[in-house]
């Protein structure tokens, strides 16, 4: 084969393995843990596409859903009875090494911006953030109403005792019987300086 019909032929080539070697990332959603930027950690934020990153656990159903406005929400439905008490054992976000270095310590205040569903709509959400086997916060239950409204809560997050872990952040809604599911639009975490100790 001739130069100028090999080298074309072969660049399409190459062209075409890093097409098929990409595509399976193009438009796919994020996971994982939610991290910081290495720089700013009092304010981190996670909406839209980004909420994709919880973990169902448990027998819980979760999924990103197009809400009113248009913005992307997260549903979060569970059956009475299917969920353990423990945060990581149902929905939750995983906090990555990062963000437990910089949380350990200090007070952080946690805001979820969240309403009922429209099918199967909770009455209650529940939220817990978790530092493993040095601490939680215990499960804190907000009665939830029309449209999307913001419940905080303050957590002095224990220092790191032993080998790093994750941090866990629960969120589900209260099921007293058969199914029940809500909307989150937000997650916000913000770190509002060293706790002291008595």
């Amino acid at each position: 084969m001739r130069d100028r019909f090999f080298f074309p032929a072969a660049l399409v080539v190459v062209c075409l393995m890093v097409f098929f070697a990409i595509r399976p990332a193009i438009g796919a959603l994020p996971s994982g843990t939610v991290t910081g930027d290495g720089v700013h950690y009092d304010k981190i934020v996670v909406e839209g596409n980004y909420l994709h990153k919880i973990y169902a656990g448990g027998n819980a159903k979760t999924e990103l859903v197009d809400g009113p406005d248009g913005k992307r929400v997260l549903l979060i439905e569970a059956d009475a009875g299917a969920l353990r008490d423990e945060p990581e054992l149902g929905p939750h976000f995983r906090l990555a090494a990062d963000i437990e270095i910089q949380f350990a310590g200090q007070t952080v205040r946690t805001t979820v911006r969240a309403r009922p569903a429209e099918d199967k709509g909770a009455m209650q959400i529940a939220l817990n953030y978790s530092a493993g086997r040095v601490g939680e916060s215990g499960w804190k239950i907000f009665d939830l109403k029309p449209g999307f409204n913001d419940f905080s809560f303050d957590y002095d997050v224990p220092l790191i005792e032993g080998n790093q872990g994750v941090d866990y952040f629960g969120i589900r809604p209260v099921v007293p019987d058969k199914s029940r599911a809500l909307l989150v639009e937000r997650v916000t975490f913000e770190r509002l300086g060293p706790w002291k100790k008595d």
